[in-house]
């Protein structure tokens, strides 16, 4: 099998290092990571991936359209331009979208995104609590696997390099997607939280409520509760919000403080920080549908609407008291 991944940042360079041992190719627009692929066998984004030698780096799109297996590892709002390309067409391969994220413009999950672009064999998705350099380290990690073809699932587990990433499969491919997407969010109020210093009771309590949030999202798309309480849903919620590696996290803190309200100007240049692109699909998602989530609410105003950060935490904590559920 021939595998494709559209994305040579630091999570495509990961999942290149865990299928070396096949033909792959990696696309990316970044010819000193094409040049350093090519020539001395790792990507400089990631320092703990040495690929072998049939793993090879491109900047040819059509090259890899032509592959049995693409993974999708592009930041979510690029995914509709690359596929938009012709030689996407008429496609004869396997997707498997391993980005997170929903796009901004159609407010559409990633994986409605791609089939209305183009027809694969089959689509799925996969998604979990996966840092890059520990994936690249061959530490331990699982992941959900969800697709409606289990016979994708069985390829793609057979073709695992390290015995150390596990999936599990499941068939719930829009759930699936719920979690990645809005843990980003949450993992800004936790850094905001970190960022004020309101102490690991404060923490705790944001991200409890935070997947009461997710939970609700995912039941108004009839998501199932095995995906939100699995490692797509809570496992990745937990992994982002309580880690300083998070990008997102270490947004937060970086806001928390600062005097201006141009957060904009504040994101990593090098990274893609998806939680603050994300909280505007999410919340014209929550908003028309009458989802309530008062704190996605709240970061999309401070991000976007220059709300003070303390009077929305103020505004959070005055909250009429009610019962513990997620309806």
């Amino acid at each position: 099998m021939a595998i494709g991944i559209l994305g040579g940042g630091v999570w495509g360079s990961a999942l290149a290092k865990l299928f070396s041992n096949q033909d792959l190719l990696i696309y990316t627009r970044d010819k000193k990571v094409i040049n350093s692929i090519n020539d001395h066998h790792f990507n400089p984004k990631l320092k703990y991936a040495i690929f072998n030698d049939n793993v090879k780096a491109t900047d040819d799109l059509e090259e890899i359209a032509k592959k049995n297996i693409i993974f999708i590892a592009l930041p979510s709002q690029s995914i509709r331009e690359v596929l938009s390309k012709s030689y996407f067409q008429n496609l004869d391969a396997d997707i498997i979208i391993a980005s997170k994220g929903i796009e901004i413009s159609s407010s559409m999950f990633l994986s409605n995104v791609v089939e209305s672009l183009i027809k694969p064999k089959t689509l799925s998705v996969m998604s979990g609590p996966c840092f890059s350099d520990e994936v690249a380290q061959d530490l331990p990690t699982a992941a959900t696997f969800a697709s409606a073809d289990t016979a994708i699932f069985e390829t793609i587990s057979g073709m695992l390099k390290s015995k150390k990433f596990r999936i599990y499969y499941s068939d719930d491919v829009i759930g699936c997607q719920i979690g990645g997407a809005l843990k980003n969010i949450y993992a800004i109020a936790a850094g905001i939280s970190d960022g004020l210093n309101l102490g690991e009771n404060a923490r705790s309590a944001l991200i409890t409520r935070s997947f009461v949030e997710i939970s609700r999202f995912a039941l108004f798309f009839k998501s199932k509760k095995e995906t939100v309480f699995g490692l797509s849903g809570l496992g990745d919620l937990m992994l982002t919000c309580n880690s300083s590696k998070s990008r997102n996290t270490k947004f937060g803190i970086k806001i928390a403080n600062i005097k201006h309200k141009n957060f904009e100007k504040e994101l990593d240049k090098n990274a893609i920080t998806e939680g603050y692109f994300t909280a505007k699909a999410a919340i014209k998602i929550a908003l028309e549908n009458r989802i309530e989530m008062p704190i996605l609410e709240s970061v999309f105003n401070i991000l976007y609407n220059g709300f003070d950060i303390e009077d929305e935490i103020n505004k959070l904590m005055s909250r009429p008291l009610t019962i513990e559920n997620i309806n």
